[in-house]
């Protein structure tokens, strides 16, 4: 994006000055080295170039961690600027952006990936400063969330949406006028004032390809995951706080054969060719339990691992249960046996085990939900089922172990779902958003009706669990150890370590 101010500018003038700003020094090194790279190949142009020269001595910035510097304490450290000069006396000047390069100079402003310029607000008044006598202000980068001044612009000139404008460059729409950058659906309220000097440009991947970038668009769309396409290569600013699952990815696991209910008998499932099914009788079955007292829901998810991927096999909420009662209801699970006679009596609300069946054989693991009045319930249930029940710190980077093997197997095609409203609701309901340093974080609303995500994480704990012991029989078989994810040993002496996932 690129200002258009009223005066004529100083393009074509000897002596004005370009600034290039770049979010760190050595990306500023990096354009000033292309900068000369595309000077040196026009012919007849002489230039000289001076890299890594002092900008104003020594400067002040603040630091952000390190040996001897608590945060927010100002580190005395030199700031570097890159500058090609030319014979008419004007001059390409690339630095690092912060508030005090961008008034260091006066002339055109191009401020490179400013998306993710730290203090951008500051950086952006300074340099808005230094371009108000008839200079431009150019604005270029990749989208980086929907938040910050490029957001803003962004949503002023209608570049917002991730779809091509029909014309380029595109101007601010009349209903936006220069008024502390507010919109206004009123006319009247604003038309005496000046338009929006700004105009747009927009460039996805596809249109770079179109006009002979050599880009393999399905080789790149391959290798990266939904997020990274739409916002690095598509031009899609995508919410800080996105939706975990997306319900395309939910329904791709739906699958008539999936079944809130845990039955007894086999059956012919059409989703394996028609192969004969395993009946809980010789089934291997893996449980994860979200546990709730009053505001969320309790859910406990029941697998069933078949090869590789995941069956469910049981969803059972109980809804304002007393503690007592829940233990009550796991044990009767754990044991083998219906959880209770009657659903309703009992707390479980709307799905869980038939009230006829009996399982004979029982859960191999159960992991369970630590935190807060779980800590009281796995004590108890570990020293009944030593060997079965597993206690889950749902620490942050726990929590974020299991969204991601919890959606990894469900884009590879591992997760057999049931339709389940609540679960569908809940599934969605999970939110990825990453904080000022960086750091993902995986959340939910509370939800009066469907909870606080209560089955996706229920859900994430037996996947958990059913993985561990699936990544165990590829492994040595004598391999012991405790897993980083669960607290206690495993049930089977075979289990290996389960290893953390913190990228994808």
């Amino acid at each position: 994006m690129g200002q258009r101010p009223g005066a004529a500018g100083a393009g074509g003038e000897g002596g004005a000055n370009r600034l290039l700003l770049s979010r760190s020094e050595r990306q500023s090194l990096e354009l000033a080295e292309k900068c000369k790279t595309w000077v040196d190949g026009c012919q007849g142009v002489m230039a000289d170039y001076f890299p890594r020269q002092a900008f104003g001595g020594v400067g002040l910035v603040p630091a952000l961690s390190g040996e001897g510097h608590p945060r927010g304490v100002p580190l005395r450290t030199s700031m570097l600027q890159h500058e090609i000069r030319f014979p008419n006396k004007s001059r390409i000047i690339a630095l690092a952006a912060n508030p005090d390069t961008a008034r260091g100079y006066t002339g055109h402003v191009l401020l490179d990936e400013f998306a993710f310029h730290a203090d951008a607000e500051a950086i952006f008044k300074a340099a808005y400063r230094q371009t108000t006598l008839g200079y431009k202000l150019k604005v270029l980068s990749t989208p980086n969330g929907q938040e910050g001044k490029f957001w803003e612009l962004a949503k002023l000139l209608g570049l917002d949406t991730g779809v091509r404008p029909r014309r380029q460059p595109v101007k601010a729409s009349d209903k936006w006028r220069v008024a502390s950058g507010k919109k206004s659906d009123s006319p009247l309220a604003t038309d005496h004032l000046p338009l929006s000097p700004w105009s747009g440009h927009w460039c996805d991947v596809y249109l770079a390809a179109e006009e002979g970038a050599p880009i393999d668009i399905q080789a790149t769309r391959a290798g990266c995951d939904e997020e990274t396409w739409y916002q690095e290569y598509c031009c899609q600013f995508v919410s800080q706080a996105s939706e975990w699952i997306s319900p395309e990815l939910f329904q791709s696991c739906i699958s008539s054969e999936a079944s809130t209910e845990l039955r007894v008998g086999g059956q012919k499932s059409k989703d394996r060719g028609g192969d004969f099914q395993p009946s809980a009788f010789d089934s291997q079955l893996y449980a994860g339990w979200d546990i709730a007292r009053k505001r969320d829901l309790s859910v406990i998810w029941i697998s069933e691992l078949v090869g590789d991927v995941t069956w469910t096999r049981g969803v059972i909420e109980l809804s304002n249960m007393a503690t007592p009662d829940q233990i009550r209801e796991a044990r009767a699970l754990l044991s083998g046996f219906s959880p209770s006679a009657d659903g309703q009596d009992s707390g479980v609300r709307g799905y869980g085990l038939n009230p006829e069946s009996r399982i004979l054989n029982p859960i191999r693991r159960m992991s369970v939900d630590m935190s807060g009045m779980g800590l009281a319930i796995v004590e108890q249930l570990a020293r009944e089922f030593p060997d079965v029940v597993e206690g889950v710190q749902f620490t942050a980077p726990v929590k974020e172990h299991l969204a991601v093997l919890a959606r990894r197997r469900m884009e590879e095609g591992k997760v057999r779902l049931p339709e389940l409203a609540s679960a569908r609701h809940a599934f969605r309901a999970v939110r990825k958003s990453v904080n000022a340093a960086g750091q993902a974080r995986f959340d939910a609303g509370h939800d009066s009706e469907y909870g606080h995500g209560d089955h996706f994480w229920a859900f994430a704990f037996a996947e958990a669990a059913a993985e561990s012991a699936f990544a165990a029989r590829r492994r040595a078989p004598s391999a012991e150890g405790a897993s980083p994810v669960f607290v206690g040993r495993p049930r089977d002496t075979e289990l290996l370590p389960l290893q953390m996932e913190t990228v994808f």
